[in-house]
Order: C-alpha cells, then sequence, then structure tokens
C-alpha cells in the first residue's frame, strides 16, 4: 500500500478558501493507503500517544471522511491503528492542529465539522454515521472510549484482535456518552448492558464484544487487518448502488436523529468538563499518567 496526499481543496467550494489554488495536504496524524480493488485504508497514525484522538486527529478524520466520499476510486474503507492501540480515545489536551484554519473554516460553514470545542466530535461522528460507503475497522489493540465508537459503534463490519480489550472510563472521569454513543451503544447491547460499560466502566473482552454483536468476527491478532482487507475486496466487488441503498434503508432512523443526538451529547458534555467534580476527576488521572510516564 502506499500513501496518498489528501487534496482538501476539493471537498468544499473553493470560494471558502484564500486561494482558488488546489491545495494538497497530507495527513500528519493518519495514512490514506490505497490497498487496490477500490478499497483504501486509513491508519490512525500517532502511536507514540496510542492514537488518542487530538484535535489534530479529529480534524484530520473530517478531511479523510469528506475525501473518501468523494474519491470516486475508494469503494469500500477500512480503519486500523498504528502500534500497539487502536486508539486510547480522546485527548482534551492538546489543541494544536497542521490543518489550515481557513480549510477547517470552510467545513464548518458548509456543515460538515462543528465549531470548536468540539469535546464530543458531534460534527466526525455525524459525516461518518451518515457516509454512505462501506466503513470496516481491523481493530488491533488498545481501545477505550471515543475509539470503541470510532472502532465498533461507527462501522459497518468490525474485525477484532483476539488480545485485544475495551473500556468505557467514562464514570470515573465524570463524562458522559458521546460520538453518538448514547444511542448507539444500547441500540446494540441494550439499556442494561450499555448502562454497566458506561456508568460502571467494566471492562469486556473481544469474545464479548462479539457475543453481544458489537464486532463481526474475532480473529488471531496478525491477521486482523489481512482479514479486514480481504472482506472490504470482497464488497468491493458487488454492486456498490445496492450496497448504500441497503446501508441507507437499514439505518435511516439514525441519520434522521444523528444531529439532535450529537447536539446533546455535545452541550452535556461541556457541562460535565465545566463542573468542579470532573475537573477533579480529570486532573487526577493527567497526575497519574503523568508518574507512570516518568518511571518508563
Amino acid at each position: 500500500m502506499h500513501c496518498t496526499i489528501v487534496t482538501i481543496w476539493s471537498l468544499v467550494p473553493r470560494v471558502k478558501f484564500s486561494s482558488s489554488k488546489p491545495r494538497p495536504y497530507k495527513p500528519t496524524k493518519l495514512q490514506y493507503q490505497n490497498a487496490g480493488d477500490g478499497v483504501f485504508v486509513i491508519t490512525l497514525n500517532d502511536p507514540k500517544r496510542l492514537n488518542c484522538m487530538s484535535l489534530n486527529l479529529v480534524q484530520e478524520v473530517t478531511l479523510l471522511v469528506e475525501h473518501a466520499k468523494r474519491d470516486e476510486r475508494c469503494k469500500i474503507i477500512v480503519w486500523t491503528g498504528a502500534g500497539r492501540a487502536f486508539s486510547a480515545g480522546g485527548n482534551f489536551t492538546d489543541t494544536s492542529s497542521t490543518v489550515p484554519e481557513e480549510v477547517f473554516e470552510g467545513y464548518i460553514q458548509e456543515g460538515l465539522a462543528v465549531q470548536p470545542p468540539d469535546v464530543s466530535l458531534a460534527g466526525t461522528t455525524r459525516e461518518m454515521i451518515k457516509f454512505p460507503k462501506i466503513s470496516i475497522s481491523a481493530i488491533n489493540g488498545t481501545t477505550i472510549g471515543g475509539g470503541i465508537n470510532l472502532g465498533l459503534l461507527w462501522q459497518d463490519l468490525a474485525f477484532v484482535g483476539e488480545d485485544v480489550t475495551f473500556r468505557y472510563p467514562f464514570g470515573e472521569l465524570g463524562l458522559v456518552p458521546e460520538l453518538g454513543s448514547s444511542v448507539l451503544l444500547p441500540r446494540v447491547v441494550g439499556l442494561t448492558r450499555a448502562k454497566q460499560l458506561m456508568q460502571y466502566g467494566s471492562e469486556f473482552t473481544a469474545q464479548q464484544a462479539l457475543q453481544w454483536g458489537l464486532c463481526t468476527e474475532v480473529v488471531p491478532s496478525k491477521e486482523v487487518l489481512p482479514k479486514a482487507v480481504e472482506a472490504a475486496k470482497k464488497m468491493a466487488k458487488m454492486p456498490q448502488f445496492a450496497l448504500r441503498e441497503s446501508k441507507r434503508l437499514l439505518q435511516k432512523d439514525l441519520v434522521a436523529a444523528i444531529d439532535s443526538i450529537t447536539q446533546e451529547e455535545l452541550e452535556t458534555l461541556r457541562n460535565c468538563i465545566a463542573s468542579p467534580e470532573t475537573r477533579k476527576a480529570m486532573m487526577a488521572l493527567m497526575m497519574k499518567t503523568s508518574k507512570n510516564s516518568s518511571k518508563l
């Protein structure tokens, strides 16, 4: 596979930008690679930080989702993570980004993104739920919080390594469901189990994810990406119009409601982050993480 440079200028009307010339953009936190036969692989590529959802990574996800939607070569996308993690979830502290401000402002004006701080990834969630093409994940390692939502709940198919574990730390951090998970998770696993996972924070395994209907198949860890790409290439040979219409019909009620769902999640999460209890819990976690890092 080889990396592809994304032409961000073509994604929204060029009048939004300061220059009408094409503006190629090479992602710094993601890789967009052509696997052949109409399949493209998007790799979360910040392994030193366990592919956490920093502002930079999230903005690039927004760019690449729109790019993949318009890329006529791309029939199916596959998501995976570099290194030993798929994604360790949200990162509220890193607010730097290599995405030009005027470019992302164009996405906001076109309704493809939400005005910062989009702490619940409302804009990205909306675009992924409305993404018309088939999307598949290859979950290769540590998957926490929002990483679960991206890897399992946003996808049409999900292949998971047999050693992968999952956990929502929201309860102990004083946070609430985001990325559409307030509706997506109970829709799949039921209300009682969703409350257990979100509020109590129980860790669960790949086999449990399969048992609960959260993933398609559990495979040996080294086979996760090849298996996902194999499935993607099989689906890429099928009539794409029918596949996409099937996807539209199966989740039309979700698509119709996702804007209001994510808006409520965004407002609620902002309120939580502003509360003294949540600030105290998150500060304690940051101090613990810092101490652990200093021992390495």
